[in-house]
């Protein structure tokens, strides 16, 4: 009967150590394991967003580089020969200027012509156009006839 209270009593003793234990682990190394997985969960989101984001703005700088810096009128008559028209602007650095200039012209020729924006990389494009106004106009078909 003797040995069976010592055994109760060594039992105890070592329930009581790894109970000692335990707690001592729980607060010393899982709380930190935990508040480490928590803290690098965070971080890997947070390291992700950045990524994403480094990633969206150079495809957005990428797609800037590719749109055209300088931008054009070409105006068409009503056969769809390219032309160009004295005294009118048709060389701008923004969409928006030479669009608001093509309706403007448009307004102006009705349907004489038809003015549409193209956009270029070159400063001038200069091809293999006719210059209309009405006195050349004039000249050019003597000219042709005889």
């Amino acid at each position: 009967m003797g040995g069976a209270r010592y055994m109760f009593l060594d039992i105890f003793i070592i329930v009581r150590v790894f109970n000692i234990l335990y707690t001592w682990l729980e607060h010393n190394i899982i709380d930190n394991i935990l508040n480490f997985s928590k803290v690098f969960g965070n971080m890997i989101v947070l390291i992700s967003v950045v990524i994403f984001l480094l990633i969206l703005a150079y495809i957005t700088i990428k797609h800037l580089k590719k749109l055209p810096k300088f931008y054009s009128i070409d105006i068409t008559d009503i056969d769809g020969n390219n032309i160009i028209l004295e005294g009118i602007r048709t060389k701008f650095t923004t969409y928006d200027a030479a669009k608001s200039y093509s309706e403007f012209y448009r307004d102006i020729y009705k349907r004489q012509y038809k003015f549409s924006v193209v956009g270029s990389n070159k400063r001038y494009t200069v091809g293999f156009l006719d210059v209309v106004s009405l006195p050349q106009k004039a000249f050019k078909a003597k000219r042709y006839n005889s």
